[in-house]
């Protein structure tokens, strides 16, 4: 799901997407309500089921049958559930459904029951306890007109003219707790359904779009044509899709590299006489994209049904299994919404806090995408402008640990960019694509048609690479970078001495009481006139001194040069007395700073002196060292700057900054 805000072109209609996108391309947020946007203030769980009696069924079968219109959410039908009964036994049967939708009569097994309402849940007395195993069916007729979203706040089932286009479609969009707000149904991620049946009726001036295979569009009354589209894949419930549109079906089947199979890719796209030739390159290179996310992660899943596009006034995408709905097309979104497919529908996240399954890999398909047709300038821009936008903040990680919020699930800093740039520093850390990829494909063959979490595919990787990967242990990558907040902070001293280099190297974080130390494989960039040199080590140290033997007239250094880490560089200096007999006090480091508690003073020799004060001069500590590592107190001062004064034995000074939080 892709949310960017393309205000501008809203408000002047159609305008180059292109134009915009260069302005907005990192205004990302979620789809149906900007919700990276917002701010949330607490931790809770959402149930994953509104009852917990919704548990005791597993759900088989659903077939939606509906009437819809594009220029209202009125709607109005019955819902077939067919379940299978997974506890000892089952005395109710329980779904889901939102006011201001109203019930007409419920079903089950061909027998009419009455129902009570707690809230959104709905419970339905059975004659009998159906014992363990049992199969039911149940059928829920409703009617009703539901409130309809806005183009930049989406709910379950919107009714919205396209700003650009001057076109009416109704659409829905259901994560993550959304579909009870236009069908009956059970809201857990956990439970997918077996196929479904989507058969939608409309206006004959209309089309209806939907997930599967289109069997048939079948005439039901004068004007009024029913459109019945046919699911057999295993699907989530908030993956269930309707939009409804004065469309022109463009179609056209691709061909599988290195096979003769084929593959439906049907796009509904405004009558608007205008909006399909804007868009037609894009559209006509969707086949391309799935060649290419095929060749990486395996053969698109559906790929015996259909991938296409169903359009809708939301600004962006919106992932629909087998149809994504589309606010507009670029190549970066087709490829966000098309990933996917592979993370999100075949393989769904377990639970909303490991999100990042799906919306975290469909960002790096953004990236892969650029990096293969565009070039890895315009990739590495990409990944650069997430790092900086993470980086934005101080805190925050990318488990999510408020599922009650949806701004917290879909935080474009924290789920879409701080998750895609944790699998592309997880890629360095495998250190080899051959693998790297080998891992994404096995999890898709693994789990397809199913749920994951962040731990298994942790798993995975520690199972296909093994443990430690370069020097890095994978379970304490995970409980860094997705559990774990902040990210590291750099300080750099080099010399060169003859052919020999010296760098010592000050790892802070912007978070230590989450992570003191972040273990990382790190590049470092040896600059020289007239050629760099990049070597790989390995931070695992806050204070670490490293030496190489380089021929070349050394002129610089750069950390992290190809962009790997999310990280940031205070300062990077050279030292004529680093690696030479010199001031004792040039390789001290002071972490963490900031600090909330204490700094830690390391490295120093017997004699030296410390002395904290204010930026006004005023002592506030002072000690003599007798060992390498001194802490300094900090929980008693203000926020703010001091400095630190360290004296040697031999009376040489060094003072540095130290901040307060």
């Amino acid at each position: 799901m892709n949310i960017r805000t393309f205000v501008a072109a809203a408000m002047v209609g159609v305008l180059s997407w292109g134009s915009v996108y260069g302005q907005a391309h990192r205004s990302q947020f979620t789809c149906s309500s900007l919700k990276g946007r917002l701010a949330h203030t607490h931790t809770a769980a959402k149930p994953t089921v509104e009852s917990t009696e919704e548990d005791k069924y597993d759900m088989k079968y659903v077939k939606l049958d509906i009437e819809m219109s594009n220029v209202t959410t009125t709607l109005g039908g019955s819902v077939i559930t067919v379940a299978q009964v997974v506890t000892s036994s089952m005395d109710s049967y329980v779904f889901e459904l939102e006011a201001p939708l109203i019930i007409d009569s419920v079903w089950v097994d061909g027998v009419s029951l009455s129902w009570t309402t707690s809230g959104d849940a709905h419970t339905v007395s059975l004659p009998a306890a159906l014992p363990f195993g049992t199969m039911f069916t149940a059928q829920v007729f409703y009617h009703g007109t539901p409130v309809s979203g806005t183009n930049f706040a989406a709910k379950g089932i919107n009714s919205l003219r396209s700003p650009s286009w001057g076109n009416w479609a109704t659409f829905t969009l259901s994560e993550s707790y959304r579909a009870k707000e236009w069908w009956p149904c059970k809201q857990a991620l956990k439970d997918k359904i077996d196929s479904a049946d989507i058969w939608i009726t409309v206006d004959d001036s209309l089309k209806a779009g939907s997930n599967g295979l289109l069997q048939a569009v079948t005439p039901v009354a004068p004007g009024r044509v029913r459109y019945e589209w046919k699911e057999r894949y295993p699907i989530d419930y908030y993956l269930i899709s309707a939009a409804v549109a004065r469309y022109v079906d463009h179609s056209y089947y691709m061909h599988f590299d290195g096979s003769s199979d084929s593959m439906l890719i049907q796009n509904y796209i405004y009558d608007n006489p205008a909006t399909l030739p804007y868009f037609l390159n894009i559209i006509d290179s969707t086949d391309e994209q799935v060649n290419f996310f095929s060749n990486l992660f395996g053969r698109y899943p559906f790929w015996k049904e259909k991938y296409g596009h169903a359009m809708g006034p939301l600004s962006g995408g919106m992932e629909h299994q087998t149809m994504s709905t589309m606010g507009f097309f670029d190549s970066w979104l087709v490829a966000h919404e098309l990933g996917h497919q592979w993370f999100g529908d075949n393989v769904t996240c377990a639970t909303w806090s490991d999100i990042v399954m799906n919306e975290g890999f469909a960002s790096y398909s953004e990236y892969l995408y650029l990096d293969h047709f565009r070039g890895h300038a315009a990739a590495t821009a990409d990944m650069v402008d997430r790092q900086e936008n993470v980086m934005s903040e101080l805190d925050g990680s990318v488990y999510v640990d408020d599922t009650t919020s949806e701004p917290r699930i879909f935080s474009s800093r924290l789920t879409y960019d701080k998750g895609a740039c944790m699998i592309h520093l997880l890629r360095n850390v495998i250190n080899n694509d051959t693998y790297f990829f080998s891992v994404l494909r096995n999890w898709q063959s693994l789990m397809k048609d199913s749920v994951g979490t962040v731990m298994e595919f942790r798993d995975l990787v520690k199972t296909m690479v093994g443990s430690p990967v370069y020097g890095v242990n994978v379970d304490t990558f995970f409980q860094q970078w997705f559990y774990g907040e902040g990210f590291p902070a750099y300080t750099a001293v080099w010399n060169k001495v003859g052919d020999d280099v010296y760098v010592q190297l000050q790892q802070n974080t912007t978070v230590p009481s989450s992570v003191p130390l972040f273990k990382v494989p790190l590049e470092l960039r040896l600059r020289a006139a007239v050629g760099d040199t990049v070597i790989r080590v390995v931070n695992d140290e806050a204070m670490q001194s490293f030496h190489f033997t380089w021929s070349k007239p050394m002129i610089g250094l750069q950390i992290d040069p190809n962009d790997w880490l999310t990280d940031s560089v205070t300062s990077i200096t050279k030292d004529a007395t680093l690696g030479v007999a010199g001031p004792a006090t040039a390789f001290v480091a002071v972490t963490p700073n900031p600090a909330t508690d204490s700094w830690i003073a390391h490295g120093l020799t017997s004699g030296s002196t410390l002395t904290l004060t204010d930026v006004a001069g005023s002592t506030l500590f002072t000690a003599s060292a007798t060992t390498q590592d001194i802490a300094i107190p900090a929980a008693s001062l203000a926020s703010g700057m001091y400095l630190l004064r360290i004296t040697d034995a031999g009376g040489e000074v060094r003072t540095m900054k130290l901040v307060k939080r």
